[in-house]
């Protein structure tokens, strides 16, 4: 067992990485979904917290 051994699978990795997650998501379209399923998760623990502080306001917390 070599250096190249343990390298080549690490660089097949980045490459197929790059290939097929990092050069298609840089289209408009996906990067607008991405940003928009960011600023929805973003909106919805927001929410999410709000609702949790009045429950233990309201002392309905389950």
């Amino acid at each position: 067992m070599n250096l190249q051994s343990v390298l080549a699978p690490i660089v097949d990795v980045a490459q197929w990485l790059f290939k097929h997650i990092l050069v298609p998501s840089l289209s408009p379209m996906n990067t607008i979904c991405i940003i928009a399923g960011f600023f929805g998760l973003w909106l919805w623990l927001r929410m999410q917290k709000s609702f949790t502080a009045k429950a233990k306001k309201e002392g309905t917390i389950i």
